[in-house]
This record gives structure tokens, sequence and C-alpha cells, in this order.
């Protein structure tokens, strides 16, 4: 999810908007609307439009602001972000002062009873942003604000931005061979748990509500408010007790006897951005993945990061950094690769170990004839800040990926791919999404599932050939543990054919949080919430089968409707608010969009 620190671009450029708004004597109520959604915060002191317009000049981009709102919204975004940078390229504005500065109208928008976050927050990124503005080659306006506001147009054909990674040749391809069905055989079946979460310092009572990015920890909001949080989590901004991710543990282990596999797709560590250190996530680490060892002691587990796991949050450096830098003991995320290989040991040989201490990605041959590609994604998410010091370090991981495909085509081999950020949803740079999606395009033949994690929702990725008429291969999301925000807990479990290695069925367990915190004494109850054939009446889970269910969404309401349930797992907080026009083109579009610039219709442009 995103952090706070990200946040800040788009809220800096959001109060220059609401300043314009401010000289035209709009009223109060347009602000606090637009602050609310800016902020995601639930509740909100109020503020005069005058102390607004003193802590939006406070940034010294005043004149620039009147010289450049545009009837365009999304230019007037790409205009201010420009200038931002320009400022901080020029030393107008320092890194520090900037993050003073919006941090400062945060915390006056904030109904904050503890200060110390914003401190907390610049000195755990100020290394990275202070090697980057000094070391990079590429680092311009143009580029920082084409990755930072990608998903609001703000798009230059920057030259760090058009690379494309080398795409296997259609002449070589080559068709394994398909083996019939034997409906007597027992699938291979694999557990997907995805975004955990976990707050190891979660508190029963606490403040469930507390204007921070995650609440329900301990000593954070003021008690006299109320709000208190539940037993086995809570709806609003908090994360996982681990108290939870061990209930499920157990509950998987005594309900699904025959598991084969388990795939993790990544975020075990909390969204408290501003705290993040190696010795927590490292502790947090191992004691979850322990929990994974001791629940599944026979079983493969193939985990992957998030991109919560690093500290800071979101930074994947490249790894040919110059560690001879004064803060190289800041920047370098070594620590999380090694660890990972030391407590991932006992699921993956030496060779997934030794690309695992390089990058944190690898890959698994379950038998001859599957293989699973685990990337470390979280490299082309946009709040990575190492893109805007290199863009082409990433490329490492997809030729990693080619590489890995042509051997299994070779061998006749079909692949599942992981990773924990689904493409499509302008959160990954563009060269990453576009050279990814050819290389589904190419291997699609061979690549028999994608699972995701990072969203927290339950949603369906359809991939279309170059012509966008032909779906040929589908994405999964594997939701999340945490209930953050407004959703139920689940996990899913997969049926692959033996012989054919088709996926058969994918079903859903949840357990209704509101239920489990009405009776805080008893383990959770879990249960089926849906099977993605039965739900949708669907003969396979094949590419054109499912594009069904994909498309009909924009004509069928009430199969909207439905998607739209098992989208947030029943969570009786989203079912109560629905879902307006705007979240409906959002939920629709993720479903057919995997190229966030080249959406397959008209109505997701």
């Amino acid at each position: 999810m995103k952090s706070v620190i990200g946040l800040f671009i788009l809220i800096w450029v959001g109060f220059l908007e609401l300043d314009a708004q401010l000289d035209s004597g709009d009223d109060e109520a347009f602000f606090v609307g637009e602050l609310t959604q800016l902020f995601r915060q639930p509740s909100y002191n109020k503020i005069e439009p005058k102390v607004i317009q003193k802590l939006i000049f406070d940034l010294q981009i005043g004149d620039e602001l009147k010289k450049l709102v545009q009837p365009n919204q999304h230019q007037t975004l790409c205009h201010v972000c420009l200038a931002a940078v320009n400022h901080l390229m020029s030393k107008k504005l320092t890194v520090q002062l900037l993050f003073e500065k919006l941090c400062n109208i945060y915390l006056v928008f904030a109904t904050w009873t503890i200060s110390g976050f914003c401190e907390e927050l610049f000195n755990v990124n100020a290394p990275i942003l202070h090697y980057i503005t000094e070391q990079s080659d590429i680092f311009d306006p143009q580029l920082a604000c084409s990755i930072l506001l990608q998903k609001k147009n703000c798009n230059f054909n920057h030259p760090a931005l058009t690379w494309t990674t080398y795409v296997t040749p259609e002449s070589t391809k080559k068709i394994p061979k398909k083996l019939t069905s034997d409906p007597n055989a027992k699938p291979i079946t694999i557990i997907q748990l995805s975004d955990f979460h976990v707050s190891p310092d979660y508190e029963i009572g606490g403040v469930a509500d507390c204007g921070y990015p995650v609440c329900c920890k301990k000593g954070l909001g003021n008690k006299r408010k109320g709000k208190e949080a539940g037993t086995w989590g809570d709806y609003r901004r908090c994360d996982a007790p681990p108290w939870l991710a061990l209930d499920v543990m157990m509950h998987i282990n005594q309900t699904h006897r025959d598991i084969d596999m388990v795939y993790f797709t990544g975020d075990v560590v909390d969204h408290a951005v501003w705290k993040a250190s190696r010795k927590d996530n490292t502790k947090l680490l191992y004691d979850t993945f322990k929990i994974f060892y001791e629940s599944f002691p026979n079983t493969p587990v193939l985990p992957l990061f998030g991109n919560h796991e690093p500290a800071p949050v979101n930074q994947y450096p490249p790894t040919d950094i110059d560690l001879t830098h004064s803060h190289k003991h800041f920047i370098s995320q070594q620590w999380l690769y090694t660890l990972a290989s030391k407590i991932w040991r006992p699921w993956l040989p030496q060779s997934a170990l030794k690309t695992v201490r390089r990058q944190g990605y690898y890959s698994y041959t379950y038998n001859n004839r599957l293989k699973i590609i685990a990337l470390n994604n979280n490299v082309c998410y946009y709040l990575n800040w190492w893109l805007m010091y290199n863009t082409t370090y990433i490329n490492e991981q997809l030729d990693f990926m080619r590489v890995e495909l042509e051997d299994s085509e070779a061998r006749g081999q079909f692949v599942h791919i992981i990773a924990h950020v689904p493409t499509g949803n302008g959160e990954c740079v563009q060269p990453w999404e576009r050279s990814y999606v050819a290389l589904v395009r190419r291997f699609a033949h061979i690549i028999v599932g994608q699972f995701y994690g990072h969203t927290h929702t339950d949603e369906l990725k359809i991939f279309y050939d170059e012509d966008y008429l032909k779906p040929i291969n589908v994405g999964y999301n594997g939701a999340s543990l945490t209930t953050y925000e407004d959703y139920n807990p689940n996990y899913k479990v997969m049926y692959v054919d033996r012989n054919t290695y088709e996926l058969l069925d994918i079903e859903t367990y949840i357990m209704n949080l509101t239920h489990s915190n009405q009776h805080p004494n008893d383990p959770p109850y879990w249960y089926k919430l849906y099977s993605m054939k039965e739900a949708y009446n669907l003969k396979s889970l094949a590419p054109k089968e499912v594009d069904v269910v994909a498309k009909g969404l924009f004509v069928d309401e009430d199969l909207f409707q439905q998607y739209w349930r098992y989208y947030v797992r029943d969570g009786d907080p989203s079912l109560k608010k629905g879902c307006d026009q705007k979240c409906s083109r959002s939920v629709k579009c993720k479903a057919i969009t995997t190229d966030w610039m080249h959406p397959p219709i008209e109505a997701c442009n």
C-alpha cells in the first residue's frame, strides 16, 4: 500500500490546486472533501482557509502556482510537480525543508495526539533521498514527475522510461506436449496467503481511529476518544494482530490436509512506515516465517518480499550502488536479502538462494512439468525512490524471467509466476509493465497461472494479445490477511490438474471480523466464501472463460455486485458504503488492464 511519504507529493499538488479555489472564494466544504480524500483521513480538524493558504505559500512556490494553474486538472498537477522538483534542483528548497513543510500541513489537518512522526519519517528516508539527488545522472523534473504522477497522466518521453526488455522471437516458440486430464487423479493443491501486515504491538482496546497511517497500536492515539480495537483486528486503519496470523495457519493445517505448496505473495510488515527499522523488521520476519515452518514442516513454502519488508519502506536499490558513500549503511538492502536467504533456506534450493541474495527473486522447480518463477517486482514500484537514480537495473529480473521461460519452453514445462505488485494499476513504472506484458504475450502458452498480492483486494487481471482482441492469460490476486481497510481476512486454495497443469478452480476462505470480535474468546470461524468456477458458472478457468466474467462487469450490474462482494470479501463496512460510479469504473477497468498506459477499451482511458 502507499506510504505516507509517497502521498506527500500528491498532498502538495493537491493543496496547490486548493489554493486556486481559495482565491476564487469557493466554500469550505470543497476543501474538506478534497483534503479528506487526499489524506485518507476518516476524521479531521477544521482549518481556516487563510491558515491553509499560509501553509501553502510557506512552500515558496506561490508565484508558480498562479502562473501554472490550467483548466485541465492533470496538466495542473504535472506543472506544479515540475516546478517543485525544479526548486529542489536549484536549491530553493531542500529535501528536509520540503518534508517539514508538507508534514506541517499534514499534522495541522490530522487528529493526532502525539508528534514525532515527521522527524522519524524524514530520518529514515533522508540518506536515500540525499544519495539520489547527489549521485543520479538521470534525476530531473520530467523523470520524477513521470514516475510519481504517472497515474495522473503526467507522462513525458523521458529516455530513462522508454526502454523495453528483449523479448524472445516468436519464431522460436515451442508448444509443450499436452496430456489428457485424468478426472480421478488428485489435483495439486496450493495455498495462497498474502499481505499479513502483522502489528506486533497490536493492542486490544487500543485506538482504532488515531489519525496515523496505521492504528490499534500500543501507546498510539487518545483512548478518551473511544473507538476501541477489536480482539481479532479492526476494519479501520489497523493491521493484523500476531494471533490472527497464528490462527489462520492453525486453521489451514487442520482443515486442508493434502497441501502440495504454499505461495506467500509478500508483506509481513505493517503500515507503521514512520518507524520501520531493520531490527524490528528482522524480528518480525523471523517470527512470521517460523510460524510458516512450524505449520507446514513438510510442505514447500515459496515466499516473496512485499514493498513493506525493507527499511525504509518501498526502497529496493540497484545492486551496484556506491557503497563507499557516507550513507552506505542506510541505503543498502543487502541485509534483507541475506536474511531471506537464511530464513527461506528450509524450502529453497541453493540455486534459488543465490538469486535471493542478489535481489530477492528466484525460480523453483516443482517437477519436470511445473516451474514457479518468483519475482521481487517491488523494484518497479513507483514509490521506490531508486527509480529516479536508475531505471534499467530492474531489467535484471525481466531478463531472468525471460531466460527461465525460455528454459521451460525448451523442456516442455509449464510455469506459475508469483509476484507482489500486479501490473496494470499504474503502480509499476512503464518500462516494467510494457516489458512484462510483452513477455507474458510471448510465453502465454506455457504460463498457466499468475498470482499477486499488494492491493488487499480479490481481483482478476486479464491479459490480451497485441490487438486486445483475444484473452491469452489470467492473473489472480490473493487479497490479504490484514483487514486494512474495511476487508475481511482471507486465504485461497488453488487446484491444478496433475496432467495438464491447467488451473481447475480457486476457493476463497474468509472469517467475518464483526462476528469474530463479538465472540472474542472463541477462535474465528473460517468458511468458504466462494469457488471461482461455481460462483461464475464457468466451464473452466481458461482465459476466454474468465474474460467473459471480466467483460460482463461492464454490462451486468448483478454480476458486478457479486464481484464487488468478493472483491472486499464481504467486509461489512465496504458493503455498507457500497461502490459508487468512480469506484465501479476503477474496479472494472483494473480487471481488464495490464498495461496502465494502454487500457483495452476507451471507457478505461
